[in-house]
């Protein structure tokens, strides 16, 4: 999984970005850019990394990120794929627009989505209806204001949440770290297989002490709990897309002991696995 620099082009006539996305598959690979991006998920459901924050994605998922923070989609077996994205730097507008008093709660906005930032429900819809109007738009001042639109909606939002972990840093010299990708590459291609620290750490050119402080700084938690979030994820998608039975779906995922499994989907999801599946 190799972390990439995105190239942000927009067309001449505009300002800012509008991308629409429909496709079976929904896999973006993990990224960065100096553009704020807002996500709008419609068709797909899968599994996503933002910054040092691991969940899963269902349609109807709104997400803002700011510029520079690394952030990657995978989505899980669908029949369709369909996402809407909006991509603008924060100069787009002029580089005293934010600073604007009419635009005081939309410059916190951007801020707070410096860490990533999902949204309350009410606001997660209304977000939704007015960026499809903005992708109705034909480009120039209408389908600008629907930017403005956007964003002011999303501002108001006072229930919104952070999703990147307030220690992690978003280095400017993230394109750089090349240990970060060789150890995520490693862990999404042995991720059903029984994964050692010791093996983890001659991936990273580290000692065993010193990648559990590593990767504790980088993504926020200990090195088994990333895998094992991992396999949840997986073992859900599992669960939604095949008839095999959880306990087969549990050991082909990595965990050794079904009530071990049970106890800990139910700890992650709020749900059973057979429940979940029901859902």
């Amino acid at each position: 999984m190799k972390m990439i620099y995105e190239k942000v082009t927009v067309d001449e006539q505009a300002s800012f970005r509008c991308l629409e996305w429909i496709d079976k598959d929904f896999d973006c690979p993990h990224h960065f850019h100096p553009e704020v991006e807002i996500t709008h998920i419609i068709a797909s459901s899968g599994e996503r990394l933002v910054g040092d924050q691991f969940d899963t994605y269902t349609p109807g998922d709104l997400a803002m990120f700011g510029p520079l923070l690394p952030h990657r989609y995978k989505n899980w077996k669908c029949k369709k794929s369909h996402s809407r994205v909006v991509q603008f730097r924060i100069d787009a507008l002029g580089g005293d627009f934010f600073n604007l008093a009419e635009c005081r709660s939309i410059r916190q906005l951007i801020q707070d989505a410096s860490r990533g930032l999902q949204f309350s429900d009410p606001v997660r819809k209304e977000g939704s209806r007015v960026m499809t109007r903005l992708f109705k738009a034909p480009v120039g001042p209408q389908r600008l204001s629907r930017l403005i639109e956007l964003l002011d909606v999303l501002s108001s939002d006072t229930q919104r949440e952070q999703m990147a972990s307030h220690d992690f840093m978003t280095s400017e010299h993230v394109e750089q770290d090349k240990r970060l990708e060789r150890i995520l590459s490693y862990i999404d291609a042995h991720w059903q297989d029984t994964i050692r620290l010791a093996e983890i750490a001659k991936v990273a050119c580290l000692h065993p002490q010193s990648l559990s402080r590593y990767f504790r700084k980088r993504l926020g938690r200990t090195f088994q709990e990333y895998v094992i979030e991992l396999r949840l994820s997986r073992a859900a998608r599992e669960l939604l897309e095949s008839k095999r039975t959880v306990s087969d779906i549990a050991f082909s995922c990595g965990f050794n002991n079904l009530a071990n499994f049970n106890r800990l989907f139910l700890a992650r999801y709020e749900i059973s696995p057979r429940d979940y599946r029901s859902k």
